[in-house]
C-alpha cells in the first residue's frame, strides 16, 4: 500500500488505530487528551462537526477562548491534520465555546 497523500504514513505499517473524542466543558480551560502516557507514532485531529466550535491544540497553556488563541487552530469541517508525535498525553485542547469537541485517531 502506498503512503497517504500529504501525511507520509505508510498504511501497510499501521499495527493499531484507536479513535476517540475529547470535550472541553468550559471554554478557556485546557483539557489533556489523556493523563496516561500513551506511546503512539502519530495522531489525526479534527474539530467535531456536530459539537461545533473552533478548537486549539497545543501544550497545557493553549487558549481557545475569545481572549485569544494559540497552538494549532482547527475549525469544524476542515480536513483533519496529522501530528507525528510519540505520546498522546503531550497534547492539550481548548475550545472557543463550552462543549467544544475534538475528534482524534492515533496509530501505534
Amino acid at each position: 500500500m502506498s503512503d497517504s497523500p500529504g501525511i507520509g504514513v505508510n498504511l501497510a505499517t499501521l499495527s493499531t488505530v484507536v479513535s476517540g473524542t475529547v470535550t472541553v466543558t468550559t471554554t478557556g480551560t485546557t483539557v489533556q487528551l489523556t493523563s496516561t502516557p500513551t506511546p503512539i507514532k502519530g495522531v489525526w485531529l479534527s474539530a467535531d462537526l456536530i459539537a461545533g466550535g473552533v478548537m486549539t491544540v497545543g501544550d497545557s497553556g493553549g487558549v481557545g477562548s475569545v481572549s485569544g488563541m494559540k497552538g494549532i487552530i482547527l475549525s469544524p469541517g476542515n480536513a483533519p491534520i496529522y501530528l507525528p508525535i510519540y505520546d498522546l498525553s503531550f497534547l492539550w485542547v481548548d475550545s472557543n465555546i463550552n462543549g467544544g469537541k475534538l475528534s482524534y485517531a492515533y496509530h501505534t
